[in-house]
């Protein structure tokens, strides 16, 4: 083996990441819940999240669901920059509300935590009197914060270990309108389902038919050059009304 190689092997044993390497003794990290009381390490811009942060992230994930979500989660995506008084805000706070009062025990709203549409899932779930959950992680200065209406959550070191967890533990899936952030977040969830990573759960997309139309005629062009199923184009749904939307997540649900 060349010496300027590296190989790490990561186990995790009764709680316990065990890191062991050619060139290193070990290190071992102890992953209980008391590590998740506090946030995971703030990542410089453009650095890569090591073994540790990744697996600190996804065993805090878990336990933010064991002791808030055991059923799963009701994850929201969308737009950062939404106000209140935009559509997207205000359809999403009103989804996050009925759905709450509805249904909010079992499945308790997620978001990732920060402002905009974030901000309108957590509040209209804690207005309704239930769990608002969220899984942030660091931008800009790093000082960021949960927004106030949020009830239990993480704060990863890991922006792709975040997004995976946003996914992965959803029993269904709202998005609405966003910019770069949320095309990842509805691509990476339409991957996994097709790829069936993920088991198939409703995703429902929050707005006018018109508002998404470029979005399916996207999807119709790569189903035309046959570079996906024509049948994928069926994951997404679109849901005009935030009552539209708990009534495709409930029918979906019963599936």
């Amino acid at each position: 083996m060349n010496k300027k190689q590296h190989y790490i092997i990561i186990c995790l044993i009764a709680g316990t990441m065990v890191l062991s390497g050619c060139n290193q003794t070990g290190k071992t990290i102890h992953l209980d819940p008391s590590r998740c009381e506090q946030p995971g390490r703030r990542v410089s811009d453009g650095e890569i999240p090591t073994p540790e942060d990744l697996a600190l992230d996804g065993y805090c994930a878990g336990e933010v669901i064991k002791r808030s979500a055991p059923g799963g989660v009701i994850t929201i995506f969308g737009s950062a920059r939404a106000k209140e008084g935009m559509t997207s805000y205000d359809h999403t706070r009103a989804f996050a509300s009925l759905w709450t009062k509805k249904m909010g025990k079992k499945y308790p709203i997620l978001t990732g935590g920060g402002p905009g549409i974030m901000e309108a899932g957590n509040r209209g779930a804690l207005e309704a009197g239930g769990k608002s959950l969220y899984y942030a992680t660091y931008f800009g200065s790093g000082a960021e914060k949960a927004n106030r209406y949020t009830t239990d959550g993480y704060m990863f070191a890991s922006f792709s270990q975040r997004e995976a967890d946003m996914v992965d533990r959803a029993v269904a899936i709202v998005i609405a309108p966003g910019g770069v952030g949320t095309e990842w977040e509805i691509f990476e969830t339409v991957s996994k389902i097709q790829t069936h990573k993920k088991k198939a759960v409703p995703v429902v997309l929050l707005g006018s038919k018109k508002t998404w139309q470029p979005l399916f005629d996207r999807i119709a062009y790569l189903a035309k050059i046959k570079t996906i199923s024509p049948k994928d184009m069926d994951i997404l749904q679109v849901a005009e009304s935030p009552e539209d939307a708990v009534a495709i997540i409930e029918n979906g649900l019963q599936k």
